[in-house]
């Protein structure tokens, strides 16, 4: 009972919530407009959101485009909101179009975030489903692994250099982690020094705990953060998984 009365209470504030986004996203475009007749260059300007924040600066990006006729530098999408707007098509979300380059990390794509690509770089951390919990054998819960982006996030900020991502053919691809023997191996970095001409689907494996960044570890499977090792279990629907760093 307590469960459903949770979800129920998600979903209203989902709703209200990502009804406000849109004309909050008016508002600053606007006000991005007169920054812009007064000198602001839309080509060094970027906007980062978290959950809902991730659809909210497409919304900016969006009025901004059709006022102005001229595109936001970059965006970057951290675990956008999955809720309200899973369903929604392109032109209702964040989406490639709203920017020069658009990156986008997913957490907890079938929780609080979404699994769809929705930029030119999206990165799924450690698969994007669960994150990796403090607790050896245990993953992070729906909402742990969401608000997780953000430690992450700001230590590849600090660390430009350290988290290396694999690219993937396919999300599902990149969920199940066998992107490693891809042919040819390409990589990418998460943070201020993404390369934005390497675009696509791409895996990226942490640690459990800060920094969180495996550098060229995060090159070698044995250092995966999951291992998928089971299916749904038929008693209680939940997915289990488990550990197998080599430190």
């Amino acid at each position: 009972m307590v469960q459903h009365r949770n979800k129920i209470i998600l979903t209203l504030f989902c709703y209200r919530s990502s009804r406000l986004m849109r004309p909050i996203g008016k508002l600053i475009a606007e006000k991005l407009v007169e920054m812009t007749e007064e000198g602001l260059d839309p080509s060094k300007l970027e906007l980062i959101g978290l959950s809902l924040g991730g659809h909210t600066i497409s919304y900016i990006a969006k009025n901004y485009q059709q006022m102005t006729g001229r595109n936001i530098s970059k965006l970057t999408g951290l675990d956008p909101s999955g809720p309200c707007f899973r369903h929604l098509p392109p032109e209702d979300r964040l989406s490639a179009s709203d920017a020069d380059f658009v990156e986008v990390l997913h957490m907890n794509i079938d929780g609080y975030g979404m699994a769809a690509r929705m930029g030119h770089v999206d990165y799924y951390v450690n698969g994007g489903e669960y994150q990796p919990g403090n607790l050896y054998l245990l993953p992070c819960s729906g909402f742990c692994s969401h608000i997780k982006l953000f430690p992450v996030w700001m230590s590849a900020v600090k660390n430009p250099d350290q988290f290396i991502a694999i690219k993937c053919d396919s999300i599902q691809q990149a969920r199940d982690a066998q992107c490693y023997y891809r042919e040819p191996r390409e990589t990418n970095l998460l943070g201020p020094k993404v390369n934005q001409s390497v675009q696509g689907i791409f895996y990226l494996s942490t640690t459990r705990g800060h920094p969180y960044f495996l550098g060229a570890k995060g090159l070698d499977p044995k250092y995966a953060a999951w291992k998928h090792y089971s299916e749904l279990n038929a008693r209680n629907n939940e997915e289990f998984y488990t550990t197998f760093f080599g430190q």
